[in-house]
């Protein structure tokens, strides 16, 4: 198909004519083909991947919640140190993910512009 389409460009000395009967013959036999293949079945196709793709993208979103429970359940001490380290490191976790979702989405980019905007925050 690529092939027909790179000859038919370059050969130039094909006239008004000739052109218009190659581009019949050529939707004549492409709608050959379609006939085959449902535009429903197609369609379906490319709305199965775009969901996919849509919710490969949210199940990948880092959540710090899911860390948090772990944080929580790995660092000892019910004292005030251990309850320091807790929140220092969810913290770091909280940064790590804006810092993520800063060079991903323009609306948390709008809210944090710059690092000040961060620290600020």
């Amino acid at each position: 198909m690529e092939s027909i389409a790179y000859t038919h460009k370059s050969d130039n000395t094909m006239t008004r004519g000739s052109q218009k009967r190659f581009f019949e013959k050529l939707s004549i036999y492409c709608d050959k083909y379609a006939e085959q293949i449902p535009v429903t079945f197609v369609l379906g196709f490319y709305v199965t991947l775009v969901v996919n793709r849509w919710w490969n993208q949210f199940v990948n979103l880092p959540w710090p919640d899911r860390l948090m429970f772990l944080i929580s359940s790995c660092v000892q001490g019910r004292d005030e140190y251990g309850r320091l380290i807790r929140r220092t490191l969810m913290r770091y976790v909280n940064l790590t993910s804006l810092l993520i979702f800063r060079s991903v989405s323009t609306a948390v980019y709008k809210r944090f512009p710059t690092m000040d905007h961060v620290v600020g925050a």
